[in-house]
């Protein structure tokens, strides 16, 4: 696959000189003939080329096969200019044309087999693909998280493949990019550092090993957060026991696969018909979804009894419980304002670094039901249960 998209590279750069002199090699016959041609006519008594500038209007029209009759030479060495023109300069004319056709050829060509750089910004990227892929799409849309933002695919499907999905899925604004997600160039062909999520799902395109599929997700979100530390990152995994290793790259959701089975079998048993309850709130049709919303600044400070009943009554939602936002704390913040030589030291290290070192990631505090009295905070976040966002 590298190797391809290296031969392409030097194919279009080939195509863009050959273009670039094609064009000046026209121009200049162009200019010439129009020089030519005035010399040779400004001798003739009837002649309609008066100037230079009626020399390039003739030799343009000329080139182009238009063919106005407005302007024409009369003398023998005018003609004989106009002559070599049309041998010459038509000929040129149309392959510049195709030349720069092959451009915009190629370039489609690169597009549609997912070799393309991408050139998007605040867009999504979803790297790898399985079985779920296409329902966290549609969960997307669902939750209306998209709106009008690229989403840019990386995986290792076929052509036919990604054409396939292509049609079935024209109504999103997709991207597709061929190539493994763990590589870096990869990555940074995707424009990672403007995306605004990017989502790495357990991959089982390009013929992986599915035992190294978690392995692939860590090295994954390494490579993310060390070329765009600011992208909220969104991981999948197999094994609940690589947790922490998506933690320490500072992931910041991880999702298990099959992590809960256990706990809903068990709740069928003791209370059936829950688990159903649960797969309902959780699907994506026209059903009650949760949501994480701001809550309205009159409530901060308030109680959790009357920012319920404010959902219940006005946005016809229940709401669950709360998010506490957690903020981490700079390293710098630690310092203590003194003057002292360590102090001083350590903070022009961290400055000539141009990063911010953390020593506490971001982590969110779940509330699930608190008592009525339970004061909000400026930190906190609602999760409400409702068929659509509460506003």
């Amino acid at each position: 696959m590298f190797s391809l998209m290296k031969r392409l590279k030097f194919l279009t750069g080939l195509v863009r000189q050959r273009s670039v002199l094609i064009a000046i090699m026209t121009l200049s016959v162009i200019l010439l003939s129009s020089v030519g041609v005035q010399y040779f006519e400004q001798q003739a008594a009837d002649s309609n080329i008066h100037s230079v500038w009626d020399g390039i209007w003739w030799a343009v029209v000329t080139v182009a096969t238009v063919g106005y009759g407005d302007r024409f030479p009369i003398s023998v060495g005018g003609r004989i200019v106009g002559f070599v023109l049309m041998f010459f300069g038509v000929g040129m004319m149309s392959l510049l044309t195709a030349t720069i056709a092959s451009i915009f050829v190629e370039k489609k060509i690169m597009e549609d087999k997912g070799l393309e750089i991408v050139k998007v910004k605040d867009h999504l990227i979803i790297c790898g693909w399985n079985q779920h892929t296409e329902e966290v799409l549609a969960g997307l849309t669902t939750y209306g998280l998209t709106g009008d933002a690229p989403i840019v695919l990386i995986n290792e499907l076929s052509v036919d493949e990604i054409e396939s999905f292509r049609l079935k899925y024209k109504k999103f604004n997709l991207k597709f990019l061929r190539g493994d997600y763990v590589r870096e160039d990869v990555l940074l062909r995707a424009n990672i550092a403007g995306a605004r999520f990017a989502v790495i799902m357990a991959d089982v395109s390009g013929g992986h090993s599915l035992e190294r599929t978690d392995e692939r997700t860590a090295l994954t979100a390494l490579t993310i957060k060390y070329l765009a530390p600011q992208v909220k990152t969104i991981a999948e995994l197999l094994d609940g026991e690589n947790r922490q290793h998506l933690k320490r790259a500072n992931v910041e959701e991880i999702i298990v696969r099959g992590e809960h089975i256990g706990s809903l079998l068990a709740t069928a048993v003791k209370s059936p018909g829950l688990p159903r309850l649960i797969s309902g709130m959780l699907s994506l049709g026209d059903t009650n979804k949760f949501w994480r919303v701001e809550i309205p600044k009159t409530f901060i400070g308030r109680s959790f009894r009357e920012l319920s009943t404010h959902y219940r009554e006005k946005q016809h939602a229940i709401l669950i419980g709360f998010l506490k936002d957690k903020k981490a704390m700079k390293l710098e913040d630690l310092l203590s304002d003194n003057t002292s030589v360590i102090d001083n030291f350590i903070r022009e290290k961290i400055r000539e670094t141009k990063k911010d070192f953390y020593y506490e990631k971001d982590e969110a505090r779940i509330v699930v039901n608190p008592a009525g009295d339970y004061t909000i905070g400026p930190d906190d976040y609602a999760v409400v249960l409702s068929k659509s966002m509460p506003k």
